[in-house]
């Protein structure tokens, strides 16, 4: 693995917490395997992220750690990629593009950080970066830029890079330093400068002389601190640390080992080292060496076979380190002040003399209480069975229970600490609470991560000492404490970048790619997302967050806002044993929005180890909640699409027919005005003498028209002349002439123009016709009044129209 630093200004910002550690040999170590998710016990690389997640390879496996769990991502057979030219142990680099690269034996690896995922296609990886030819090699620089090797030449097209390598030797490492000098580390110790901007050979520099070149060759592990590199070197079972100063050009030999150091890492002016037998811490600035071969772990344990891989240190300033069988060891940046020993040890004698004296004159408690105090203030504490009681003179009362805090509700003992805080302890763990302003303000717990064995207390069985000790008994353990060692709100300097590690949406536990009703929820992984999106149906969401609290996750603290939600309005302050149990004791919120409506929310979130100090500004999340379809923009604009049709459709019809209904009324009055003309014309002609001639003059004069039309107006004039000058419709002429309205135009338009003769005669046998039935008049009455020539015309054209002669015809009607 390649650990490269550019600046301690990181580093110096936890010496603060780093300086409350007291010597190498007291670190106490966590222990995390294939027990805890790990995916397998031999880890072989950690990395910490600058966000301060935790990563770690396994053999063959990526694994990462979120405070709480691991999740790990597996390579298939062929995600890996033949690199001829490196046949060396486990190294991995970042990139400017969110991947990480593995080599390892021979092969290179590739995983997107963006969906955590091995990427199957490596070359298609190389070619975007710009790299067309075969790899044999690749390194990673202190800047994370990617140089690639393809036979004597190295490559780096983000840069646009091209070095011709001069020497014979296996090269190892790339650096710049200060922008000026490329670096090219080999294998037998020599290191080749160029400068940087031209790519110009300058000169080689070498640490060996050639008796040893060939000594160290298997691996190189580098890092910057300063001016000088320092670079850890192996051979088959022998190790030394060098360092080149770039200015002066001298190598320097600062450390032999005779077994192998595997990993170097600055901090704080000194190189933590690594290896086979343990790890070691050299000074820098006196070259003394101090070497811990055997780690203390918890509940008293050692671990006597160190064989280390990997060593880093996070954000907090806690050590992790990658054992070859082990699994992943966590050390905090400082022990916390609790010491445990077994009740039948030779430390725990003292202390239980000191509690047969604190409590031998205990007296009698009623039932179900366990212990009673009365502090300094007055106050009356009582632990039972169902929480911690407080009474005070003035008769205020208070009970606190888990919904306060508490990690367990039966209470077995209560002192009183120097500062007038009180301390309780439980069936599981310790808890202070901190009294301010004659009230309890805060209470912090602490469990079997601060060294407390777990276990039940006795009933009663605590005492304090005269320089401020507290003594308490368990059922196997004396546990043994000074309040005044404690240092719980100067953490509250340390910055939290909280994660959201997983996602749930009504109920069901949503992964990246996973579809809901045809939609992808995450496109990215769970840590990398920051906005998605869901359906107005799955409006319920549980957001689980991590604080990334490696150093006391029960101590996370975490502050909330939601824009959109009404609960969360305002900020909300957030921990164990407060907000409804929303926060879990392994430092894990679980932000429930039920019941979204469409729309979008903003997540903003702190996180810290105090509950008064936010040291960071708020991550945000962004959700959005999708319309339904039916009221989407889309489908809204293309309702207004199709309303603004039909109502220009509307318009252009109503128009429409408005014209045509105008121009239908208009013809509807000419062809009116001109049937009344036509009537009026046939009326005046009325008592004109009808005689053979002058029929025969009519038909001379008036041939062309249709029987339509003279039947139809046989029908019309007679009802025209009667109405006179009212209104007279088409519809009604229609309706009397038994021929619809548009059939009827085209009958009479053409013909009422015509002159009407031809109908006077047809007319006055109409109404003669009219008369036999209706009345009593003669024949000859009849053909006088019709203005006929004479009766025997009369009776003539009677038969001509009718086929009956008008007697018979009055006959035919009268029966």
């Amino acid at each position: 693995m390649k650990l490269i630093t550019r600046t301690l200004s990181v580093l110096l910002s936890l010496l603060t917490v780093v300086s409350l550690f007291g010597h190498e040999r007291d670190r106490l170590f966590y222990s995390y395997d294939a027990s805890n998710g790990l995916a397998d016990n031999s880890a072989q690389i950690v990395m910490c992220t600058k966000t301060g997640r935790i990563m770690t390879t396994t053999i063959g496996h990526v694994n990462f750690y979120d405070g709480y769990s691991f999740t790990h991502i597996d390579p298939h057979a062929n995600d890996a990629k033949r690199l001829p030219g490196y046949k060396g142990r486990y190294q991995i680099y970042f990139d400017k593009f969110h991947h990480l690269w593995m080599k390892h034996d021979g092969l290179m690896t590739c995983v997107d950080l963006l969906t955590e995922r091995f990427i199957s296609n490596v070359d298609s990886v190389c070619r975007l970066m710009g790299m067309t030819r075969p790899v044999d090699d690749f390194y990673g620089d202190g800047e994370n830029n990617f140089w690639f090797r393809s036979g004597q030449t190295l490559y780096c097209q983000a840069l646009r890079k091209e070095i011709a390598l001069r020497q014979s030797a296996v090269l190892q490492d790339v650096d710049v330093y200060r922008d000026s000098l490329l670096l090219l580390f080999h294998a037998d110790g020599s290191v080749a400068v160029n400068d940087f901007q031209t790519g110009r050979y300058l000169y080689t520099d070498h640490a060996f002389a050639d008796a040893d070149k060939s000594r160290y060759t298997q691996m190189s592990e580098l890092c910057l601190v300063g001016n000088k590199f320092y670079q850890l070197r192996c051979g088959e079972h022998e190790s030394v640390l060098l360092a080149y100063d770039a200015d002066k050009r001298q190598w320097q030999q600062l450390l032999h080992s005779p077994f192998l150091m595997r990993t170097v890492y600055p901090k704080n002016g000194s190189l933590y080292i690594g290896g086979e037998r343990g790890y070691l811490v050299y000074d820098l600035t006196t070259g003394s060496v101090e070497h811990i071969e055997q780690l203390k772990m918890t509940k008293g344990r050692l671990m006597t076979e160190c064989n280390i891989n990997s060593l880093i240190f996070d954000r907090q300033g806690g050590m992790w380190i990658g054992t070859a069988r082990r699994g992943l060891l966590y050390a905090k940046p400082y022990n916390m002040p609790f010491h445990a020993y077994s009740v039948t040890s030779s430390e725990a004698l003292p202390y239980l003399r000191v509690l047969d004296e604190a409590t031998k004159h205990e007296a009698c408690l009623p039932r179900k209480v366990n212990t009673v105090l009365r502090d300094s203030r007055g106050w009356r504490w009582t632990g039972s069975y169902s929480g911690l009681e407080l009474l005070k003179p003035n008769g205020e009362r208070r009970v606190f229970t888990s919904r306060d805090g508490l990690t367990n509700e039966v209470v077995h003992a209560i002192i009183e600490d120097q500062q007038h805080d009180i301390w309780v302890n439980t069936s599981y763990g310790i808890a202070h609470l901190f009294i301010r302003s004659d009230s309890v303000y805060h209470l912090e717990n602490y469990l079997s991560s601060d060294n407390i064995p777990d276990e039940a207390f006795l009933n009663g069985r605590v005492a304090r000492m005269t320089d401020g000790t507290i003594v308490m008994e368990g059922i196997d353990h004396v546990v043994v404490f000074n309040p005044s060692d404690f240092h719980g709100k100067s953490f509250g300097d340390i910055v939290l970048f909280p994660k959201l590690i997983r996602l749930m949406v009504n109920g069901t536990v949503v992964h990246p790619g996973d579809t809901i009703n045809d939609r992808v929820v995450l496109e990215r992984s769970i840590t990398r997302t920051r906005e998605f999106s869901v359906d107005y149906d799955q409006n319920s969401l549980e957001l689980t967050f991590s604080g990334l609290n490696y150093l006391r996750p029960v101590q996370t603290y975490y502050r909330v806002r939601v824009k959109g939600v009404a609960a969360y309005n305002k900020w909300k302050v957030l921990s164990y044993g407060k907000g409804n149990q929303q926060v879990d004791r392994y430092g894990r919120l679980r932000l429930q929005l039920i019941g979204l409506h469409p729309g979008t929310y903003v997540v903003e979130l702190q996180t810290s180890l105090w509950p008064e100090t936010w040291p960071q500004a708020p991550f945000e999340w962004t959700i959005h909640v999708e319309e339904p379809w039916w009221r989407t923009t889309g489908v809204f604009l293309l309702l207004g699409i199709v309303l603004l049709t039909l109502l220009l459709a509307n318009f252009y019809f109503f128009n429409r027919n408005m014209r045509l209904r105008i121009h239908r009324h208009n013809e509807e009055s000419d062809i009116v005005r001109r049937i009344k003309v036509f009537a009026a014309r046939c009326q005046s002609l009325s008592t004109e003498v009808l005689t053979p001639y002058s029929i025969t003059s009519e038909h001379t004069q008036a041939t062309g028209m249709s029987t339509d039309f003279v039947d139809a107006m046989l029908c019309i004039v007679p009802y025209v002349n009667h109405l006179g000058n009212e209104k007279i419709s088409m519809d009604k002429l229609a309706q009397l002439s038994g021929i619809p309205v548009i059939k009827l135009y085209g009958i009479l338009a053409p013909q009422l123009d015509k002159n009407p003769r031809q109908m006077i005669g047809k007319l006055r046998l109409q109404e003669g016709a009219e008369l036999l039935r209706t009345t009593e008049m003669t024949v000859e009455q009849i053909a006088e009044r019709l203005h006929f020539v004479s009766a025997n015309y009369f009776i003539a054209a009677f038969y001509h129209q009718y086929r009956q002669t008008p007697a018979d015809y009055r006959s035919s009607m009268a029966r």
